[in-house]
């Protein structure tokens, strides 16, 4: 029996709201959640509250009824929490789904009405759902966590994530793009995130640059990654057209959608990558990777050391020889396959 099976609704379908704050890349794998509610229940009022620094990448996926934004430092103001609660006692859900199972997430979540579900973790508050769902899944999959997660609640398998890009943002992505001298089939280059053992090492960029001469190349990042990425370009034996921070975050999408292939490390732009259903080589060192579940090309590198996956603890004084192994030459190889392949 599915878990929505116990859980009241009134009305003709339920109201659902998806508590997932944060960051880029998990709201991209729990598009997977989204769409398993909207398949199950597809009368169904489904709403997001998400921290308004990340609302760009939903702001407009047409399976959402409603985006609620909050700010990143809510939790810490009593006036703010009033007010958020007063809001959502309003709109009167259902269930609210706590996607994240941090004490932060479910504390929000228990400003809303309704019969909460939630990842089991060992954060406090876990007393504030009424029902707690295991990370489970295949560990192999990509979002495996989130499709579990709708599994269980529906009864019926969720797909890959995926974000939709409607037509004109299809069209200005190929417009914008024109004017950086790029068209579409170029290859995106995605060097950053926050964890330094996440990082590709930044002179395996250039060399990855001149080993796809002929291809254009762009990279990508935020505006904090703009010298990171001028460096690289500068490196580079071929030109790089440099677009960190030059791109609004609900651009992405759009923008990626017109590559030949994505390649990037486990951040929120390489997923990005995979859920708008481009070829990706994604480069996995210290985290776990995915190896499977893409409704597109995916060819992951990651060389299972002793080590590895350290996740937040790494044990190499600073060599990161789980990503190091991944040379320019293997990265450039199974890019060209990705193309090739594409092109056939």
């Amino acid at each position: 029996m599915a878990l929505a099976d116990t859980l009241p609704y009134r009305g003709a379908a339920p109201r659902i709201l998806i508590v997932r704050l944060s960051a880029l890349g998990d709201i991209v794998f729990a598009t997977s959640l989204l769409a398993g509610l909207r398949a199950a229940w597809p009368q169904a009022h489904i709403a997001w509250l998400v921290q308004a620094g990340f609302a760009g990448i939903l702001h407009s996926d047409p399976r959402l009824d409603e985006l609620i934004r909050v700010a990143a430092d809510t939790i810490k103001s009593p006036a703010a929490l009033w007010r958020l609660r007063a809001g959502l006692k309003r709109r009167a859900f259902d269930w609210v789904i706590d996607a994240q199972g941090l004490a932060k997430s479910r504390l929000l979540a228990a400003m809303a009405p309704g019969a909460r579900v939630g990842f089991d973790s060992k954060e406090p508050l876990g007393f504030l759902l009424k029902h707690r769902v295991a990370k489970g899944g295949d560990i192999r999959d990509i979002a495996s966590e989130y499709r579990y997660l709708a599994q269980v609640l529906s009864g019926q398998p969720a797909p890959p994530p995926r974000l939709i890009v409607a037509g004109a943002a299809r069209d200005a992505a190929v417009a914008a793009l024109a004017e950086h001298g790029l068209r579409p089939g170029y290859v995106a280059l995605c060097p950053f995130t926050t964890r330094p053992q996440k990082h590709w090492m930044e002179d395996y960029w250039p060399q990855l640059a001149g080993l796809l001469d002929g291809r254009q190349l762009a990279i990508f990042g935020g505006p904090a990654d703009a010298q990171a990425a001028a460096r690289i370009g500068s490196a580079a034996p071929v030109p790089v057209v440099n677009l960190a921070g030059k791109t609004r975050l609900d651009q992405l999408p759009a923008y990626l959608q017109q590559a030949g292939v994505v390649i990037g490390v486990d951040t929120g732009l390489t997923h990005i990558g995979v859920a708008v259903q481009r070829p990706v080589v994604a480069l996995f060192g210290s985290t776990c990777p995915y190896l499977q579940g893409a409704e597109s090309p995916l060819t992951v590198l990651y060389d299972a050391l002793a080590c590895s996956p350290c996740k937040r603890h790494p044990t190499c004084d600073g060599r990161y020889d789980c990503l190091r192994g991944l040379t320019p030459l293997r990265v450039a190889a199974a890019a060209r396959a990705l193309l090739g392949s594409a092109a056939a």
